[in-house]
């Protein structure tokens, strides 16, 4: 179906209105090809009906109706007859009068209605967008000077021709010179329009799918103009050979580099800046174009040439593809621009074709495969609400795939000879069966009790859904877990872990922000553990009540220990400002790092702060010991209680670090290296100051969430996901709020919530913890949440309204006035914030 679609893409009609004028003409007249069978062809239909069947014959007008609709919808030229080649004539909006050459008016049709408002038939008639200015003749001297860059040699033969083959600087510039000739010829628009242009081809259509007005000035207003533009078919065949063949030399980097890995060539990779993508991107974004208008015309046409070429069905794409090429140049452009937020990335046609079960099983399956590229890996496609999804669509597989494992498991013991499992252990049996990854634990002893009952358990019982049992020694079976107990559990979990005692983590009073703490008694298991249990928690759709740094969720999907080991990870710190990568978290080192930036540098020395456990040190940056397991720190100076036992042969030993005197004197920062030392202090302070606990951290996370699944998210995303969002908005809770026993309709709900819409956020917020246990609101809303009022018969009105975080419910008696319901209320949230709420 794509390389059709591709093949239409590429033909004739050049525009708007030429497509809509070949279905008038080819629904009334047909093609007279006697092997046609296209559906949307006069011909193709009576080849494809049964002899002697009366077929209905389409009046202008009716057919121009059908000519409006699929020119609406995305890919309008998916049912153009290929043998179609008659007169494309212009209709005049005369021949709209009633029993004209259109035929009889069908007012009752709503069709014939939307064909007959002004703007459709203006958009219909011989009037004329804006002449654009073409040189067909420059388009064929660019689209020949591709042709040596269409060339698919394997690697092999790449190498042994390198000599006569295009280097990409040649190539670079031959790319440039077929985009500039393309985006010189859109008309000149304004922001406003070229986002108005934007939001057809973001879903997929080349002409307006709801009534609009057409410009009444098509010098002025050139939105239309614009569309037109995108579809002029030597334009789009222009654009689609330069990304097809900017695909094909991205391809040609990426297996040359496989080879030289594969074969273990020493030497570098193709760099950064000699890759073909990075050199193409120079030259655009030093071509003297206004940025905010090359930018959207380049965006808009790699949309759009992205959509012509992808099918609509497909969840990958092939390397080498013009398809491929339009999405690797978007992600460069959105790796460039998005947090400077000039343009929308976004493109929901995507998310709105595919199925979201398979999109993500195809991700789950998708084994790196050469010959494509999938799309979630573009994930700027989506939002973060798509993303979302998409994630927790993959969470739900592994579920159902680790339940469906434990019903084998049961049956196979039934069908077993009995004796053959006498010598098994009752407890591996039992885990091995069980449907649900269930935790026993108190409140006093909530991380040990986790720890206990986690450190053993297979990788498979992981991914089973989590159910959780909270309450004191003697009272562990209470409630059932349908979600609250989680979301309470994690609460707690939190709290303790992230709480000043626990010693694991440090916040900012400032931003309220938390990292882990460097020096950290702690035992590496706990953070291993903290790992796991965040993971657990991620996996199973619980919002954590957490505030994290944005560059923790930079970290977090790092692919393998030993990229994180050597920092590898943290490479584009040397690209881009390293003080703003910190801003949120470390708002005064990003201040001071700044100042060195940006001014003289005078008597500061090349070494690294750290303050732990009663000493304020100078340290060198960090080499790892060959024979101890721990890091070593080399201490340049120190004050504090235990300075002398850095002089002694062991030095001082924490979790993961050995601390030693150092012999060496630090070097000065100056003029010449103060860009690599803010650096790598930035490096030291989210990285190397913390990596014993950093790796034991993803040690316990990747037990349960790969990176590959983490990869769908941004740093930004990601965080979203895992954080919620802190504001609550009342309206989306009542919207998503479910009744039994009330009406929502009522007079009594209207004034309960109109009392909850009266109080402050933070008290908002207390009713939310009280009913879900939730302290955040997950990505998507609260809609995400169960949110229940149930009425509750009891026979003394003095009795507080009760929940059951179990069930997201709330017990709300109908008092007798709304200030009494709101004086019972407000005391049962006083009082019952803690436990299950149950009064």
């Amino acid at each position: 179906m794509s390389r059709i679609m591709h093949a239409k893409a590429t033909q004739q009609p050049n525009g708007i209105r030429d497509i809509i004028l070949q279905y008038v003409g080819q629904l009334c007249n047909g093609c007279g090809n006697a092997v046609c069978t296209e559906s949307m062809c006069d011909t193709g239909r009576r080849n494809k009906s049964p002899p002697n069947k009366p077929i209905r014959k389409w009046t202008p007008r009716s057919a121009r109706a059908i000519a409006i609709a699929l020119a609406s919808r995305p890919y309008p030229r998916k049912y153009l007859c290929a043998f179609y080649s008659g007169e494309v004539k212009r209709v005049s909006a005369a021949s709209d009068e009633a029993g004209g050459a259109d035929g009889q008016h069908d007012p009752s049709s709503f069709t014939q209605l939307l064909c007959d408002t002004p703007s459709i038939r203006q958009l219909c008639s011989a009037a004329q967008p804006v002449p654009v200015p073409v040189k067909p003749r420059a388009y064929e001297s660019l689209s020949r000077a591709l042709d040596p860059l269409l060339t698919t040699l394997p690697v092999e033969a790449a190498l042994q021709q390198r000599d006569s083959f295009v280097s990409n600087a040649q190539a670079a510039d031959i790319l440039f010179a077929a985009l500039k000739a393309l985006l010189d010829d859109f008309p000149r628009a304004n922001p406003a329009q070229w986002g108005y242009a934007e939001t057809f081809v973001d879903r997929g259509c080349a002409y307006p799918d709801r009534k609009v007005d057409a410009p009444t000035d098509l010098k002025v207003n050139v939105w239309l103009s614009l569309l037109d533009r995108l579809e002029y078919g030597p334009a789009v065949r222009l654009l689609g050979k330069t990304l097809h063949a900017l695909a094909l030399r991205t391809q040609l980097e990426q297996d040359l580099d496989d080879l030289k890995r594969d074969v273990g060539v020493s030497g570098p990779q193709i760099g950064n800046a000699h890759c073909i993508m990075n050199m193409l991107f120079n030259r655009i974004t030093q071509a003297d174009w206004d940025t905010p208008a090359w930018l959207a015309a380049l965006i808009i046409s790699l949309k759009k040439t992205f959509l012509l070429h992808w099918g609509g069905v497909s969840t990958t794409v092939a390397r080498g593809s013009a398809a491929c090429g339009a999405l690797e140049l978007l992600g460069a452009l959105h790796t460039a621009f998005v947090s400077r937020n000039l343009r929308n990335f976004v493109l929901p046609v995507v998310a709105m074709y595919l199925d979201a079960v398979d999109l993500a099983e195809s991700w789950m399956s998708a084994d790196g495969n050469a010959g494509s590229r999938h799309l979630l890996s573009f994930s700027f496609l989506f939002g973060p609400k798509e993303r979302a999804m998409y994630f927790r669509t993959i969470n739900h597989l592994k579920m159902r795939q680790a339940h469906s494992l434990a019903d084998k498991a049961a049956e196979l013991r039934r069908r077993a000879v009995p004796h053959t499992l006498d010598d098994e252990p009752e407890g591996k049996l039992r885990y091995a069966e069980e449907h649900y990854l269930l935790l026993n634990v108190s409140r006093g002893n909530l991380l040990r009790d986790a720890y206990d009952q986690l450190w053993q358990r297979r990788e498979g019982e992981l991914f089973r859904p989590l159910r959780v049992r909270l309450g004191e020694v003697e009272e562990l079976e209470v409630g059932h877990d349908l979600g609250g107990v989680q979301i309470e559990f994690f609460n707690l979990v939190c709290k303790e872990a992230f709480s000043e005692e626990a010693q694991m983590f440090t916040t900012d009073p400032k931003t309220g922000l938390s990292y882990f703490r460097p020096g950290s008694l702690q035992p590496l298991y706990m953070f291993e553990l903290l790992g796991l249990l965040m993971a657990l928690a991620i996996y199973n759709g619980i919002t954590l009540p957490v505030s994290l740094p944005k560059v923790f969720y930079k970290v977090l999907p790092s692919q393998n220990r030993s990229e994180l080991v050597a920092g590898s990870h943290l490479c584009d710190i040397d690209k881009t400002d390293g003080a703003a990568a910190i801003r949120d978290g470390w708002p005064a080192e990003s201040r001071s790092l700044s100042s060195i930036l940006y001014e003289d540098v005078a008597d500061l020395e090349y070494s690294f702060p750290l303050e732990a456990n009663g000493l304020r040190m100078s340290v060198h940056p960090p080499n790892r010991d060959k024979s101890d397991e721990r890091r070593t720190l080399e201490v340049i100076s120190a004050t504090g209680d235990l300075t002398h036992s850095l002089d002694t042969s062991e030095g001082i030993r924490w979790p993961g670090w050995r601390l030693v005197k150092s012999t060496r004197e630090p070097e000065s920062v100056t003029a010449e290296n103060k860009t690599q030392y803010v650096a790598d202090y930035v490096r030291w302070l989210i990285w190397y100051s913390v990596e014993p606990q950093w790796l034991a951290f993803r040690g316990g996370f990747r037990r349960v969430i790969d990176d590959h699944s983490l990869s769908i998210f941004t740093p930004d995303s990601l965080k979203s996901f895992v954080e919620g969002s802190s504001r609550l908005d009342v309206n989306d809770l009542r919207k998503a709020t479910k009744y039994d026993g009330y009406d929502a309709k009522s007079k009594y709900i209207q004034n309960y919530w109109r009392i909850v819409a009266s109080w402050p956020e933070a008290k908002q917020k207390q009713l939310l913890k009280f009913v879900t246990a939730a302290e955040r609101v997950p990505i998507g809303g609260a809609s995400n949440l169960t949110f229940v009022i149930s009425r509750s018969v009891v026979e003394d009105l003095e009795h507080l309204p009760t929940s059951s975080t179990c069930f997201g419910t709330l017990y709300l008696p109908r008092y007798a006035t709304a200030e009494v319901l709101n004086e019972k209320l407000s005391l049962a949230i006083k009082y019952g914030l803690e436990g299950f709420g149950t009064g």
